[in-house]
């Protein structure tokens, strides 16, 4: 492990680098809820994202043909064996554990996909996943980890096994040792996320801007544009002026996207959905250490499918 002074890269490929810029674009503004205070009670949070099934199918059976050109082997003669509709409408492509008590913060993120194996004579199919967490003190020292890319792992030309990567980060956050700025969620419409209720980043949004006298609209459900359901009781979690958005869920249409009926991915990304929270639960220190981050990207990166 070394030691950088570089920011927390938190999300992990280009629909959560989406996330990422759509919620930096909707940072919160100056209105009438004032300063936010330090948070007092731990969170804990899980969400997962489901695959578009058609498409999900689809990224696979193009798998298979592309290991079978590579390894020289005639093309399949019939449709090759899928996994079921059932396990693939079940697989959680993607899945996010958000750890969040005082100084501390910790995010463990899989990325899953079904691919045919390049290591496999026959180009089987196994389950592949790309794993990254961060876990320290968000205005202090941290591990960061990851291991290797999903498509380095399933490139059939040069394929890679999944080898993990650590380093220490100093997190030297801008706004750490500042005022964080409360949202003020006074008549806002709040919804059920499963297990808590959450306002939409896009309403939260759309009240500041009307309020300085701008057109602004709110949440669409139908709409294209990502949007992130905040957690109503806490939207932000804060410690010494720095805050982290505390997501629920998210939400964003995928009709018509070429790459979701092609991969079938991106309905799981921009539509996390939350499965588990708790607050208030006291956290195991050891959530936040650098041995948890170590383990969790050390995980196999492959495991089989022999019965799907």
């Amino acid at each position: 492990m070394h030691a950088t002074s570089s920011p927390r890269p938190k999300f992990v490929n280009r629909w959560h680098l989406t996330l990422a810029l759509g919620l930096a674009a909707a940072a919160p503004l100056a209105d009438a809820a004032g300063a936010a205070p330090d948070s007092r009670t731990p969170i804990y949070l899980h969400r997962a994202g489901l695959g578009n099934v058609a498409g999900l199918k689809n990224g696979i059976l193009v798998s298979v043909e592309a290991c079978r050109l590579e390894k020289n082997l005639p093309p399949t003669p019939a449709p090759a064996k899928l996994p079921s509709d059932d396990y693939l409408a079940k697989l959680m492509v993607t899945e996010t554990e958000e750890y969040f008590d005082g100084a501390r913060h910790a995010t463990y993120t899989t990325v899953s996909r079904v691919a045919a194996d390049p290591a496999s004579g026959s180009c089987a199919l196994a389950l592949f996943a790309e794993r990254h967490a961060w876990a320290g003190d968000v205005c202090g020292e941290a591990t960061l980890g990851g291991s290797t890319p999903l498509g380095e792992m399933i490139d059939y030309t040069a394929p890679q096994p999944s080898r993990p990567e650590l380093s220490t980060v100093l997190a030297s956050r801008a706004d750490c040792g500042k005022k964080a700025v409360a949202d003020d969620l006074a008549g806002l419409p709040a919804e059920d996320a499963g297990g808590a209720r959450c306002v939409w980043q896009s309403d939260v949004l759309a009240k500041s801007l009307k309020a300085a006298g701008l057109a602004a609209k709110g949440h669409d459900s139908k709409s294209r544009e990502a949007d992130y359901c905040l957690y109503e009781r806490q939207p932000l979690y804060v410690h010494n002026g720095h805050h982290e958005l505390v997501v629920l869920k998210g939400s964003a249409s995928t009709e018509g996207d070429v790459l979701d009926q092609l991969l079938g991915e991106s309905s799981a990304f921009l539509n996390e959905r939350l499965l588990t929270i708790t607050d208030g639960t006291p956290i195991p220190a050891e959530r936040f250490s650098a041995a948890a981050v170590r383990s969790f990207v050390s995980q196999p990166g492959k495991t089989s499918l022999a019965k799907p």
